[in-house]
């Protein structure tokens, strides 16, 4: 009896010490939990709007959303966060960038471009035609005479005309100058360049997609010079690129962002690039790099499918706390630029005899890239730019499905320039999504409608009301820098269709607030797949979240590039901005 009634003590004993040590632990985990309260915090989940009156995270996980009153009293002891009457949205994500290979590239050189350019660090002027653009070069030429070589980048055709080396050697001959152009598929040298880097023309690939008399290169003629010769000095160029890159992440918290998506990492050569993001991810680690393999480093390590593949299937070894390899993901491309006036139409240009239609991979080497992928059973990514260049993909996409069906398969067009409401049905019918790039309508919807597309195709640039009339997923993206890294700015296009002289383009297209704010935060997310982790303010997510000063859904459209973003939280780490 004495034994029963001590092995009854004994396990009482044992079982309140358990409760008391997993109450004591529960306490200590909630200690370090933090509410955030008193402002209007919008889930972006469900079909609308949905406000909750507190969010609580802990250990970077959101583990609470509901009343504050109820907050508090299940977490007692909690840090709060008192929001003081801004808003808190899940962070801004951006789907689509580039923020070494172009992205840094660009903010660690210089900037001469149609539009004005506001940096954290510098505005840059408009240049908006030929003799402004060279007198921009010349006198960055002039303030960077002491460095190895100026690079500056923006010039387009459509404002600054035709530019010839003889333009850049009038304005030196002796310093060497590399334009990049403001598509981010063009090169510009003057001879002095050419140089430098010791070019060859004649050991070319691609001599279709080059013009040696000017010393201009574009798509695989690009990659090839790109990934060739300006590579050890350019693209090698740490000093530039380190300053890009920080600068890169200062723009990032500026607009919100806590997580930008890069599709084909890397552009140019792994390593370099690998190690830029890694170090300053490192240094500033309030942000997620989520990266996608694709054609453009095939292309250049010269592999095959096979091998690629088997070289894809590797790279997860290189995730971070704050990079993340999508190695169940791939990008590949149809038609050239649109910024370059290069991609395909189906009814060709409008009073541009110098545009010239490209492929950067034309439909017959797309499909066998795209076929052996699509069979692996990985989420294809696709640039497109054209409404031929869509149809293309489109075409290619249909008969895999034909051949080896796949469900839920999310293939994702991205840019998405020109297309009609045809397209649209049919991407809705074959299951394809879409990211786009709203900022081409408030850039290029004016000036295309007199050089390149004339005025009806203009006006419907981007034409997302018919993708969102149909329930297509679809994301807003900079593809920075081809615009902005500002995601309140994309999504201010997209809900006013506003232009860049005041002029609002097919008022029709609109879309609304809610699926503009969708498109740059949950379904930004859901383009590369990560919406169970990131993209609304739900429980198990991470707690990672944009402030700004003003709710979106009570100021009117026109009102939303305006909103300043007052600080981010990521995974429960606040970083006030400014």
């Amino acid at each position: 009896m004495k034994s029963r009634l001590l092995l009854i003590l004994t396990v009482g004993v044992i079982l309140f010490t358990s409760c008391n040590r997993t109450k004591k632990d529960a306490d200590s985990d909630k200690g370090s939990a933090t509410i955030y309260h008193s402002g209007d915090i919008i889930t972006m989940e469900g079909d609308s709007p949905e406000y909750a009156e507190a969010v609580v995270q802990q250990n970077g996980k959101i583990v609470f959303v509901g009343s504050k009153d109820k907050a508090e009293k299940s977490y007692k002891g909690a840090e709060e966060f008192d929001l003081e009457g801004a808003t808190m949205m899940p962070g801004f994500i951006e789907p689509h960038a580039h923020p070494v290979s172009i992205g840094a590239f660009i903010l660690g050189n210089e900037i001469v471009a149609p539009h004005e350019w506001s940096m954290p660090y510098k505005t840059y002027q408009a240049a908006t035609n030929h003799e402004e653009y060279i007198s921009g070069l010349k006198k960055i030429v002039e303030e960077n005479k002491e460095k190895d070589y100026v690079l500056a980048w923006g010039y387009h055709q459509a404002w600054h005309g035709p530019l010839t080396k003889e333009d850049l050697n009038a304005v030196s001959s002796t310093i060497p100058i590399l334009i990049f152009h403001r598509s981010g598929h063009e090169y510009y040298l003057n001879d002095a360049a050419m140089r430098k880097f010791n070019v060859d023309v004649s050991k070319f690939e691609n001599q279709d997609q080059m013009d040696a008399k000017n010393n201009h290169f574009w798509e695989r003629g690009f990659q090839e010079l790109r990934a060739g010769y300006l590579t050890p000095a350019v693209y090698g160029d740490k000093e530039r690129l380190t300053l890009g890159m920080e600068r890169m992440s200062e723009m990032m918290l500026q607009n919100g962002i806590t997580a930008m998506m890069e599709p084909s990492f890397p552009n140019t050569e792994f390593h370099s690039e690998y190690n830029l993001l890694k170090a300053e991810c490192e240094r500033f680690p309030y942000y997620t790099m989520y990266l996608v393999p694709g054609f453009p480093e095939q292309f250049t390590l010269k592999k095959n499918n096979e091998e690629m593949h088997a070289y894809v299937q590797k790279m997860s070894e290189y995730n971070t706390d704050n990079i993340e390899f999508l190695t169940n993901q791939y990008k590949t491309f149809s038609d050239g630029a649109i910024y370059s006036l290069a991609l395909q139409l189906k009814d060709g240009f409008a009073n541009c005899p110098h545009c010239h239609a490209e492929w950067i991979m034309p439909p017959d080497m797309h499909k066998e890239v795209f076929d052996f992928f699509w069979d692996k059973g990985y989420k294809l990514h696709i640039h497109v730019t054209g409404d031929k260049g869509l149809q293309a993909a489109l075409d290619i996409l249909d008969k895999s499905m034909k051949r080896t069906p796949r469900e839920n398969h999310q293939t994702t067009m991205h840019h998405l320039g020109l297309f009609d409401e045809a397209q649209a049905q049919q991407m809705k019918e074959l299951g394809v999504e879409a990211s786009v790039n709203s900022y081409y309508l408030w850039a290029l919807g004016n000036k295309y409608g007199e050089i390149g597309f004339g005025k009806e195709r203009a006006a419907r640039i981007a034409g997302m009301k018919w993708l969102t009339d149909r329930s297509i997923p679809m994301s807003l993206h900079s593809d920075f820098a081809m615009a902005p890294a500002e995601p309140l700015t994309l999504a201010w296009v997209a809900a006013t269709r506003m232009t860049d002289n005041g002029q609002v383009l097919r008022p029709d297209l609109k879309i609304t607030v809610w699926d503009a704010m969708k498109a740059i935060t949950i379904d930004a997310a859901h383009t590369f797949s990560k919406g169970d982790e990131i993209g609304s303010i739900k429980r198990a997510k991470f707690a990672t979240f944009t402030i700004i000063d003003k709710n979106p859904f009570k100021i009117e459209p026109m009102e939303i590039k305006d909103i300043k973003v007052k600080g981010i939280v990521y995974k429960g780490k606040f970083k006030e901005n400014g």
